[in-house]
This record gives C-alpha cells, structure tokens and sequence, in this order.
C-alpha cells in the first residue's frame, strides 16, 4: 500500500483535511492564506481546519499565526493509539450495554426461556443473533427445506473471533433442490463440516446456552422452539453429539481430519506403505457413506457426471473394490474414514 492510499479517515482526517495535511507536510507547513489559496476554501474554513489539525497533534502553531509539520511518525502513532483507547473503552462497554439490553428485553417483553417464533423476519433475526452472540461454539444439525441462503458470512465472522463452527448436513442438503449448499464453501470457511444420511430436525446452538429447534420440516412454515433451558439444552447437545459422531468429515481446512493412517495394510506388514488420501479422495467417501446421489456429488465437485465417475473408479481402483460399500470397507480398513 502506498503512502497515498493510507486512510486517514481512520483517525478522523476527511478528505478535505487529509488534502490540507498533506501538502502542508510537502512544503512543511503554511499560513491560513497558503490553504486558502492552494484549496480554495475561504479563511474562516481554513483557519477552522488548521486549528483542528493543531489540537490533533499533527501541527504546531507560532505566534505569528504560521503552522509547522510535526513528524507524522510520532503524531499518527499518537493518534492511532488515542484512537485504540478510545476503542478499547467501547470493547469493554459491551458487556455492562449488553446487560442493560437482556434486562430491559426480559422486563418488557417478559420473554419466557422456552418460546415459539414464527415468520421469516421474527426467526432470522433470532438466528442472526444467536450466532453473534457465540463465544466459543456453534452447533448445528443443517437440512432442506432452507430458509435462508448459505450463511457463509455468520460463520467466517464467528471463526475469526475464535468460534468452533460444527455442521452437521444431511445427505440432501447437496441436491439440486436441497437449499444449494456448495462443498467448495463449507471446507473453505473455517467451519467442519460432516455429513450423514438424514437429519430429523433442524437445529442451530450457540454456546450450549441457547438454541433454536425446527417444529414443522414444511416449506411453508418457520414455526421454531427458541430455548434457553438446562434440560431441553442438555437433551439437544446430546442429540447434537451422537450424529456428530456417526457423521462422515468433509475434509478441508476446517475439517476435523481423520486419525493418521498405519504404515502398512493390517495383516500385511511388508506391504507397501499405505499413503494418505487425498481431501477429494475423503470427501468422496463421505458423501457416499451418506448416499448423496452422483449427480449432486459432481455439482459439488463442479465437475460432469462423466467426470465424476471416471474418478469414482480411479478411486474404486486404488482400494480395490467396484461399489461404494466396498469402498466404505477398504478405506475403512486403511483408516481413510
């Protein structure tokens, strides 16, 4: 980045001053009458401007009504860090702010900790919430019909500040009419991602301290539980929990990877030694364990049917089998899956 495309607005410098700045620090100061006619602002503007760049630290100021630079490596630092306290100070009134808000919304609305919302508006604005609200984990069991596009964003923003993302998708979450989840995105964005034949519900926790539970699986309904109780968010982590474990990872930089594979084929030691599979090879064997159609896989893939069962059997060869369930066994037995 060039000095020229610095922000300076970031410090509070508009454009107009970031201009005036600059070129006093070109020719190392200038009176209100060098603004006033290298910018054409009137004197009353330029003498306003000159004083606020004074009082930010970026001039000094002589009797004779003429400013000088100071060395913007210790002024701009000045003001940036000014700039982190003041930002830090709005960081930890968040808390107290956030406390103020709960009480005030428990108090008016009398919001009860088990509820039913409905509408697509009412049940976003949970869902957006609730994941902005995630400190440390967010769950979900994912499955058509969606009602909302891929939240890419939610979960790229949630993983930045350090948030685990699990998904676990149901087998038709990959068709055509599925919603349009997209393998490419899913590993890419930080999240792991597992998949499994179906899914009975749809469901999204943040925290293990409140989540949202479809109650109709219609496409013309969004009726959802919101829930902050102990005992029905015990029962959901579990829930949670147990098709996690049975779920095949989708590899990819999110992807929780699968044990390292043994140096050589059980019951064969001086074989040769059994290599690694590729993340396509996983995510192959994951969308078959859980019965995704070859034509959905080869969308995911971005690749044709054709060429998708060109590498099926490129795979089938490797493990020396000719079906999925045989796949599933060898890649099983080379700790693949």
């Amino acid at each position: 980045m060039t000095d020229a495309a610095v922000p300076l607005e970031l410090v509070g410098l508009d454009a107009t001053a970031e201009a005036v700045y600059r070129g006093l620090l070109a020719h190392g100061g200038g009176t209100a009458d060098d603004v006033t006619a290298a910018f054409g602002l009137g004197t009353e503007a330029a003498v306003a401007l000159l004083e606020r760049l004074h009082h930010s630290g970026l001039l000094s100021r002589r009797s004779s009504g003429e400013y000088l630079t100071v060395d913007p490596r210790h002024a701009l630092r000045a003001l940036v860090e000014s700039r982190e306290r003041q930002l830090a100070a709005i960081r930890d009134a968040t808390g107290p702010l956030g406390a103020l808000f709960d009480e005030a919304r428990r108090s008016s609305a009398g919001e009860p900790a088990t509820r039913t919302i409905s509408g697509p508006e009412e049940v976003g604005d949970c869902y957006y919430r609730l994941h902005q609200a995630a400190t440390y984990e967010i769950c979900g069991l994912a499955r058509p019909p969606f009602l909302f596009a891929p939240n890419g964003p939610l979960d790229e923003a949630a993983v930045r500040r350090g948030v685990r993302v699990r998904v676990v998708y149901a087998a038709a979450s990959f068709d055509e009419d599925g919603g349009g989840q997209e393998l490419g995105s899913l590993v890419s964005r930080g999240e792991e991602a597992r998949v499994v034949s179906s899914l009975p519900v749809k469901l999204t926790m943040a925290d293990r301290s409140a989540a949202m539970v479809s109650l109709s699986l219609g496409s013309d309904s969004t009726d959802t539980l919101y829930t902050e109780a102990p005992p029905l968010l015990e029962a959901l982590t579990e829930l949670f929990e147990r098709y996690w474990a049975g779920a095949a990872p989708l590899a990819g930089p999110g992807a929780q990877q699968p044990p390292a594979p043994q140096p050589y084929p059980p019951g064969d030691p001086g074989g040769d030694p059994v290599r690694e599979p590729t993340d396509e090879e996983r995510n192959l064997l994951a969308l078959f364990a859980a019965g995704v159609k070859d034509d959905a896989i080869a969308r995911q893939f971005g690749v044709s049917t054709r060429t998708l069962r060109r590498r099926i059997q490129d795979l089938y060869t490797e493990l020396g089998t000719t079906n999925r369930f045989g796949a599933g066994v060898a890649a099983a037995r080379r700790n693949w899956v």
